[in-house]
């Protein structure tokens, strides 16, 4: 097993960031930061600073949450935060370590 870092970034889809979604925007630059393995998540349902956001028929809402889920050595996670800290501004980002665990014969 390899100590790593887990790292989380909650957004909603109608986040923009310079201009663009602030989903794409947080991909390029995990990239930059050399993360691999970095995955986004659409929530069906979530509650948050501006209230209740779903997917219900009935509300037909485009502004979910996303998550944007990575994890990688501390080093890489820790560049990875002081790239995105300036773009992200007051959006939540947690981290915390885990244990990676890959079978024998496979390289990251």
């Amino acid at each position: 097993m390899q100590d790593a870092l887990f790292l989380r970034i909650y957004l909603s889809e109608s986040d923009r960031l310079n201009g663009e979604p602030a989903m794409q925007a947080v991909l390029e630059l995990c990239h930059e930061a050399g993360l691999t393995g970095v995955t986004v998540t659409r929530g069906i349902e979530g509650l948050g600073l501006h209230g209740i956001h779903t997917s219900s028929f009935l509300s037909l809402s485009s502004d979910l949450p996303l998550i944007v889920e990575a994890i990688d050595s501390q080093a890489k996670i820790e560049r990875a935060i002081g790239m995105l800290r300036p773009l992200i501004g007051n959006r939540l980002l947690a981290t915390w370590p885990v244990s990676v665990m890959r079978k024998q014969g496979v390289s990251a």
